[in-house]
């Protein structure tokens, strides 16, 4: 495990990631943190800062200088802007005179070295040299390498009591297996419910559970990285963001110090989480959504049902990350005129993105599944927040589901309910209209459809549902899915069922009667309010469930993206 972690902690860059773990470390160690990495504001060499007790002794302070993997003679004294020395000189020049707490002067100072690897050889004799003609005044040096920081991981975080040899061994093998995804996550997976039903039982604290999965996490995606290969650590990253927020939120309303810690360390997963997903998308996605079938190529599969699963799941992963970054202009700080216009590009990049990432794919013009809705719905709503996309998506969707009706009424391949793989490979089996009704028996595609096109005033696609349902599809349940009473216990775990379903819509009625119909039903089920996601805005959460859990998106999100459009046109007017 110690070897595991060494190279683990050796592989991490110096900003959001390295610098995002050390607080924690020091917090589970006992000591106070009260200074973190921040954009924007000179610190004067240090990075982080805490005081407190490590061994028993009196009260000291300890300073900290990172620098990413091993240390060089050029990060050591090269650059003066990024290297380890100059940062140390600050430090004792400027940093302990003049900005330390006026509390901590009298306590003795520890400037820490901390680096992820080792320290070279060759530079040994010149760091222990410099450290001994500055070791005065009160302040001493520590070196907080990738051996020290392994050590103190393991008997802070993962320590036999904490974390036994059955939780231990689920995560090397999840490790060894980052280049068979499904396998390495079913490993994390096993090695997260451990973990959290350890926390149910009282056999770990919530704090210490959730630190143990940010670890975990943040080694799994580690070495994803390294094997380049991030399916592993995307997919646990979604389960982990999800699983913990069960742990976390019983601390919503409480003010205790425990509760402030409970909600650093869950917002240092939800960092981790979108760290995970941006990797992700702009390593393995971006790059390739402009090039004619360049990702459909890539999926190697040996039939096109793989090709047109894995490219709707990717359509579903790029719209999430653009909500989540709508999410994150929508809550910025409006003085932050710079961290405002990096998003607003992101924005405007993923919102580009996934309409090349349409047009160069074909296979995204027909779902194969039914849920596959869930992807669409994603993706749509994502677009549908600038009216610009309106004719780019009224033409997609209507070839889909033109699409969906040549290949029903010809039996082709047409949206389904077969949930299993060998068996989606075979379809359509038969031909006859017995078969073809037996797998379209329910659908939450087509009234999702036709939701989005009453909601964006699309006439002849709204229509075209309507006019294919009465023709075709008679026998077929059209369903939209609310939350339940018991959302909040399950939503998160998917460990039951849970939710609500309107059946039997009449997709015939004009616009507003069906929008009438919908959206009087939001307000009659209140149980979206009672979320804890939504009482905190913290919305997009749901979003990963519902692609993660494969559940319909909630139909009070249809009813806030009316809401928003419409507010949209009116400040337009005015």
């Amino acid at each position: 495990m110690k070897l595991i972690l060494k190279e683990y902690l050796a592989s991490l860059k110096e900003r959001n990631e390295l610098d995002a773990i050390l607080p924690g470390l020091l917090s589970a160690l006992g000591l106070t943190v009260y200074s973190t990495p921040r954009r924007g504001t000179r610190q004067y060499g240090v990075d982080v800062a805490a005081y407190g007790s490590l061994d028993g002794g009196e009260e000291k302070v300890y300073l900290f200088s990172i620098k990413a993997g091993d240390l060089t003679r050029s990060s050591w004294d090269g650059d003066p802007a990024q290297s380890l020395r100059p940062s140390i000189n600050e430090i004792i020049d400027t940093y302990i005179p003049s900005h330390l707490p006026q509390e901590h002067q009298n306590k003795p100072k520890i400037i820490c070295l901390c680096f992820g690897g080792d320290i070279q050889e060759q530079l040994r004799i010149t760091v222990t040299q410099f450290e001994t003609a500055n070791t005065k005044n009160g302040i001493s040096f520590e070196e907080w390498n990738g051996d020290k920081l392994s050590t103190l991981i393991i008997s802070s975080f993962l320590r036999e009591e904490l974390l036994p040899k059955e939780r231990r061994s689920l995560l090397r093998k999840a490790l060894a297996f980052v280049d068979e995804p499904e396998i390495s996550y079913k490993f994390f997976l096993n090695l997260v419910l451990q973990v959290a039903r350890a926390k149910d039982s009282g056999e770990l604290d919530s704090i210490t559970a959730l630190r143990q999965l940010n670890i975990c996490l943040w080694i799994l995606h580690s070495w994803s990285r390294q094997a380049n290969n991030l399916e592993a650590s995307y997919l646990a990253s979604e389960l982990t963001l999800l699983q913990t927020w069960n742990i976390a939120k019983p601390f919503l309303q409480k003010t205790t110090k425990e509760a402030k810690v409970v909600w650093t360390v869950w917002a240092s997963l939800l960092h981790l989480y979108n760290l995970v997903s941006f990797d992700f998308i702009a390593g393995k996605v971006l790059p390739y959504v402009d090039k004619s079938h360049a990702l459909s190529v890539a999926i190697r599969a040996s039939n096109k049902v793989d090709v047109n699963l894995k490219m709707f799941d990717l359509l579903g992963r790029l719209a999430l990350l653009g909500v989540f970054c709508f999410y994150s202009i929508q809550s910025s700080n409006a003085d932050d005129e710079e961290s405002l216009k990096l998003l607003r590009e992101e924005y405007f990049r993923i919102n580009s993105a996934i309409k090349h990432l349409i047009v160069n794919n074909r296979s995204l013009m027909l779902p194969y599944k039914d849920d596959q809705a869930i992807d669409i719905s994603i993706a749509v709503w994502f677009l549908s927040l600038d009216s610009n996309n309106d004719e780019f998506i009224k033409d997609w969707l209507m070839e889909l589901i033109n699409l969906a009706e040549f290949n029903f009424n010809t039996h082709g391949h047409y949206p389904c309910n077969i949930q299993e793989y060998y068996e989606l490979i075979d379809y359509p089996e038969l031909s006859t209209d017995e078969y073809r009704a037996e797998i379209t028996q329910g659908s939450i595609l087509y009234p999702t459809i036709s939701l989005l096109s009453a909601i964006l005033n699309f006439d002849e696609l709204f229509r075209t549902v309507a006019l294919f349902k009465e023709t075709s599809l008679e026998h077929c349940n059209f369903q939209l899915w609310f939350p339940d009473d018991d959302s909040e216990k399950y939503l998160y775990t998917n460990e039951s069922s849970h939710g609500l379903t309107l059946s039997d819509i009449k997709v015939t009625a004009t616009h507003q009667e069906y929008l009438n119909q919908v959206f009087d039903e939001c307000k009659a089920t209140t149980f979206f309010d009672d979320l804890s996601v939504v009482k905190l805005n913290l919305w997009p959460l749901l979003f990963v469930a519902s692609r993660h859990y494969r559940f319909p998106l909630p139909c009070q999100f249809f009813k806030m993206l009316y809401e928003f459009r419409k507010a949209s046109i009116q400040n337009l007017d005015n």
